[in-house]
């Protein structure tokens, strides 16, 4: 087992930094707009509740009217101070009238109001529902770029080993070559495998470079990266936390849309009921011939307080239409709720059976790629002492090729099916 561990080792990092898989995660998180965004939304319903508590302080105006009557209005008296004689037209007021106010407004009782704190509440924590959806999309993009890459670079690791081996062939044929113990039609087919093996590399590296590249844009970071761990090493660190289990945010969503539309219906019901307000004012009103708001004795105060009821008598059927519009809706989030956890049922069987089968092939090719190197190693000495046939040996050679990237390919296979499982579990 120690020999297959040693295909999984990293290279060491030249020009990218080296970052591991929770740096990259922690990263991501820092740098993704789409966090950002979801925290902000989140602050923005915080905020709603600041707002509703606001309502309930003292609504306090001021206001000046400072007022030139240039034509100072007349009135009619029917039938003049008598009553029998004729009408008599009067005017009232002076040329300038000014006006200083203060008003102020308390609520007293409004049954929505409790409701509507209930609704904030609530509103914030789908709010933190939908940031932690928009995290484990971040952190499942993130996981599966750094996978990818890890896996692209061992895969290089390998084409260049491959390329190692068909060189030192090719070597050793040209020796075999020039002692006439070697066919020059067989001196090709080392040369063949060669150049295949560095077209190979040369995909595989073009593979990694991207991969790379879409790393990078997953953590959204300007500087370039490489992953610091290797498959091995990620394999057995998932091993250890494979059990973890939690809720699937988008139920949790589901459940708090419909705990708000229960909510909504009560306040439309609410809404039947009075509201109570208590309001005052104070006035000082002047009358003058001329402009002068400063001359004393002329303003003239008074003031009121008083009690305001509001009782909605008939509001043309839209609370009963709108309370069975919530009920609807209410209905709707359940259904969808239980939808959503069949689905999740069915994905997270699927996702466990993806799995036993990754699991079942790496236990297979862990065998063969132990059995091919024996083979090889048995073949090679059969090769050099002219017991076995070229075609024969480079079988040999391509199998225990096959069984390295097979290996390769398994282990990658099972991260990818632990983090389907994880995912479908609500615990990534």
């Amino acid at each position: 087992m120690k020999l297959f561990i040693l295909f999984f080792l990293p290279l060491i990092a030249t020009a990218q930094s080296p970052i591991s898989l929770p740096q990259a995660l922690q990263q991501a998180q820092t740098n993704r707009l789409e966090v950002t965004n979801g925290q902000l939304q989140a602050q923005i319903a915080e905020s709603d509740e600041a707002r509703r508590r606001a309502r309930w302080q003292p609504q306090v105006n001021a206001g000046a009217d400072f007022r030139w009557n240039t034509q100072i209005q007349r009135n009619v008296i029917k039938g003049g101070f008598t009553g029998n004689g004729p009408d008599q037209v009067l005017r009232f007021g002076t040329p300038i009238n000014n006006v200083l106010n203060v008003q102020a407004e308390q609520k007293i009782y409004d049954a929505q109001s409790r409701i509507d704190h209930d609704i904030n509440r609530l509103n914030v924590t789908s709010q933190q529902a939908a940031l932690e959806r928009v995290k484990v999309d971040v952190r499942q993009q993130v996981t599966e770029a750094y996978y990818q890459a890890v896996f692209n670079r061992e895969k290089r690791q390998l084409s260049e080993r491959a390329v190692e081996r068909a060189r030192g062939y090719l070597d050793q044929a040209q020796t075999r070559l020039q002692a006439g113990t070697l066919l020059e039609s067989d001196f090709n087919r080392f040369a063949l495998d060669l150049s295949n093996a560095e077209l190979t590399l040369r995909n595989d590296s073009r593979d990694y470079k991207l991969s790379l590249d879409n790393l990078r844009y997953r953590i959204s970071t300007p500087d370039a990266v490489e992953p610091a761990d290797s498959l091995a090493a990620l394999f057995a660190q998932f091993r250890a936390d494979e059990g973890a289990t939690g809720e699937r945010v988008e139920i949790q969503q589901e459940e708090l849309a419909r705990q708000v539309n229960v909510l909504n219906e009560r306040k439309e019901q609410a809404r039947l009921n009075p509201v109570v307000s208590a309001y005052g004012a104070y006035f000082a009103q002047q009358f003058a011939d001329t402009f002068n708001p400063f001359a004393s004795g002329t303003w003239l105060p008074y003031n009121y307080v008083g009690l305001k009821i509001n009782v909605p008598l008939f509001d043309g059927r839209q609370t009963r239409l709108n309370r069975q519009d919530y009920v609807r809706r209410a209905q709707i989030n359940q259904n969808t709720a239980q939808r959503l956890r069949n689905d999740f049922d069915y994905e997270t069987r699927q996702a466990r059976n993806t799995l036993e089968q990754a699991r079942e092939n790496l236990v297979e090719t862990q065998r063969n790629i132990a059995q091919a190197q024996n083979i090889l190693t048995v073949d090679r000495v059969r090769f050099d002492v002219g017991t076995l046939l070229l075609a024969d040996f480079r079988n040999s050679e391509y199998a225990l090729q096959q069984a390295e990237n097979n290996y390769l390919r398994a282990v990658y296979d099972v991260l990818l099916g632990q983090l389907q499982v994880k995912r479908a579990l609500g615990s990534l």
